[in-house]
């Protein structure tokens, strides 16, 4: 387009019966169009802008636009967006290729320590990576970053996660090109994820926030990545056991996946008494989210009034009364209209939902496809 790499288009309005979109771009290209005052909206340019540096949408199960820790999960649709991208998309943008490290957890006894910093405060990182690509050898690989949101970075309205250690997974492609990702866990100091049956190795690769600091500059989160393989014997025995065990298998690790996967069953004693709990977000989340996700009521969040604000970027500090002990996951986000073709224009919905039309040669408005 001339001596420009990127050109934004500026309509006036939508018109006929395929209107409803905000916004479209075209996947990997240089062109990307803006109904009435979305042009304006930081966070929409920023979604649409991705399209064209070739990135595909952020989900979380299975809802293609759900994850919330990212740009390309289209959480702000309005006139905000200091918000970055999730570790995948960072990794594929390759604008921190000098912190961005792979690890290969399916090697035999495989295990790391980590110190990560976030994108938020890249520039005072030191040594530490912001972005690690865990592979699998068929693509699908996952990444692991440290969700920072401090007061003042480019991540500061983050939508999900704040400061958080999240893991996402690609589709395909090993992050290196357009994949749909998912977020799979986000992680406080001291929970885990495991990854069962790793890449089909048969090995459970497990994560775990050891500890998060976000009192110095740069904030930090201690990762461990390990796996279970234990080296086979020397020798066989050369005797079969006299007996066969008559105990069950030992249980699996206590450290269940957080966020994106159903809890253990309940315990069977009577509950605990009710606690209150509060998480601080843009958005009211319903109480089980609160109950599964919050923290105890205290610190930046001292008053039960919904009003009271918190954080940065106009959060609020949302209540809720608990059972005692974790509350039940989050609910699963309703999926949006399905993405267009790769050849297809990509369009964000407008308050009447409505979704674009049939892709046409002509590449003309006329012929959006869905966002």
């Amino acid at each position: 387009p001339g001596p420009y790499d990127y050109v934004l288009f500026s309509l006036e309005d939508c018109y006929g019966p395929d209107c409803g979109w905000a916004a479209y771009a075209y996947i990997n290209s240089w062109d990307s169009y803006y109904v009435a005052e979305y042009y304006g909206y930081p966070g929409v340019l920023l979604h649409e802008l991705g399209h064209n540096f070739n990135l595909a949408h952020s989900g979380l199960n299975g809802a293609q636009y759900a994850d919330h820790t990212c740009t390309m999960g289209n959480p702000h649709f309005s006139d905000d967006g200091f918000q970055c991208f999730n570790p995948a998309k960072n990794f594929q943008l390759n604008w921190y290729d000098d912190a961005e490290i792979t690890e290969d957890p399916r090697t035999q006894g495989y295990t790391n320590t980590l110190t990560l910093v976030g994108i938020d405060e890249y520039p005072d990182r030191g040594d530490s990576p912001v972005t690690v690509r865990l592979e699998t050898g068929g693509g699908a690989d996952y990444f692991v970053g440290f969700n920072r949101a401090s007061a003042t970075g480019p991540n500061r309205m983050n939508d999900e996660g704040d400061n958080q250690v999240t893991i996402v997974q690609v589709n395909g492609g090993s992050g290196e090109s357009y994949s749909q990702s998912f977020l799979k866990a986000k992680l406080s100091s001291g929970q885990s994820y495991a990854i069962t049956n790793y890449a089909g190795t048969g090995k459970t690769v497990t994560i775990t926030a050891l500890s998060i600091d976000i009192s110095t500059t740069p904030g930090t989160a201690l990762v461990r990545i390990t796996n279970d393989s234990t080296p086979s014997p020397t020798n066989a025995p050369t005797n079969p056991p006299t007996n066969v065990p008559t105990f069950p298998p030992t249980p699996a690790p206590t450290n269940a996946p957080v966020p994106t996967f159903p809890p253990s069953p309940a315990p069977t004693r009577a509950p605990v008494a009710d606690v209150s709990k509060y998480v601080c977000t843009k958005r009211q989340p319903a109480d089980p989210t609160i109950c599964a996700e919050g923290s105890l009521a205290g610190g930046s969040c001292t008053s039960e009034n919904l009003g009271s604000s918190c954080g940065n970027g106009g959060k609020v500090c949302w209540w809720a009364s608990c059972p005692g002990g974790d509350g039940p996951p989050s609910p699963p986000t309703t999926p949006p209209p399905p993405s267009p073709p790769t050849g297809c224009p990509a369009c964000a919905y407008g308050d009447n939902g409505v979704c674009c039309g049939t892709c046409v040669d002509s590449g003309k408005p006329s012929g959006r496809g869905c966002f």
